[in-house]
């Protein structure tokens, strides 16, 4: 096994039109970030599994039907009898960017405990996936934080993406001290523009950057500025790769999409990690803002992740 994700898997209720009744429409899409990286993975001909935990309900088998279709490893799902699986409302605005609301009081992916199961998927990949979603609650976020330190002794590889959703915290002050708290324990960060700037109290994304290194000792730093394109920091340098102008219509899961592809490149040189040069991090990042321009041009998060070719063939200027 390559990635070993663990986190929210959920049902994303996007908006499909109106009826004719002049009534919203909805379509149920499948997501939750570290699901959608280890569909991204997958796609992408690399192993990936997903421990975590859905509702025994309509959707949580929905979810995991996805899953099993994009050839990920479920071993480690759990069908939970007592809680429901999650939904998140997603609004979409004309540049396709969204936000989101919530239906995940004793949702299912909060209300899971530590199994064997995900120590024996730990223990099979080369790199360990979370993000914060999972730490927003007990006893999820106990569970998170067994993981990760697990993960650590066992000489994994640890990726963490910040993907900070404010509406799931009751207080950002918490957030930031639940983040911080892993960060010692991170190989490779991802961080949205507002994210860095939440962590680092800056608008200086050079400093900040830098700072986070130094100060918690995570090597790798990927920021994502949406149509701005992303930056990646290693060894004292950070460079920012432009991004494929395109007409958006739904950016749910581009940053999976984009943070997915990058670890498909990464992971054929993670034997390597301290020897990889930053142009082969740029090389990287540009083919995964293709990625991620592509996956705007679709509804929906694991629907819209595009292959290999697909990302290959955009990037050269070819009819996709």
């Amino acid at each position: 096994m390559n990635v070993c994700c663990f986190g929210e898997l959920l049902v994303d209720v996007t908006p499909y039109g109106v009826s004719d009744k002049g009534y919203e429409v909805f379509e149920f899409n499948p997501g939750g970030a570290p699901a959608n990286v280890a569909c991204a993975l997958s796609i992408l001909d690399k192993r990936a599994s997903f421990i975590g935990q859905v509702g025994d309900d309509h959707f949580g088998h929905m979810l995991s039907g996805v899953l099993q279709e994009k050839r990920v490893d479920l071993e480690g799902l759990l069908f939970s009898k007592k809680y429901l699986t999650t939904l998140a409302i997603v609004s979409l605005q004309s540049d396709g960017e969204r936000s989101f609301s919530f239906y995940r009081k004793d949702g299912a992916d909060v209300m899971i405990s530590t199994e064997d199961i995900f120590f024996m998927k730990i223990d099979e990949a080369d790199v360990f996936h979370f993000g914060s979603v999972s730490m927003t609650h007990s006893p999820s976020k106990e569970t998170t934080q067994k993981l990760v330190a697990y993960a650590k002794s066992k000489g994994k590889k640890i990726s963490f993406d910040v993907n900070l959703r404010e509406l799931l915290w009751s207080d950002l002050s918490i957030a930031y001290q639940e983040i911080i708290k892993v960060l010692p324990y991170v190989d490779i960060l991802k961080v949205s523009e507002e994210e860095l700037e939440f962590l680092s109290k800056s608008t200086n994304h050079d400093e900040s950057v830098k700072k986070l290194s130094a100060t918690y000792g995570v090597p790798l730093i990927l920021v994502t500025y949406g149509s701005k394109g992303s930056a990646v920091y290693f060894k004292d340098e950070f460079i920012h790769v432009e991004s494929f102008k395109v007409d958006a219509i739904d950016a749910t899961g581009a940053g999976d999409a984009f943070y997915g592809t990058f670890l498909s490149l990464l992971l054929d040189k993670i034997d390597q990690f301290d020897e990889v040069n930053v142009q082969q991090l740029t090389d990287m990042v540009r083919f995964a803002n293709g990625a991620g321009a592509l996956a705007t041009l679709k509804k929906g998060a694991i629907g819209s992740l595009p292959t290999r070719s697909s990302i290959q063939s955009f990037i050269d200027g070819k009819v996709v």
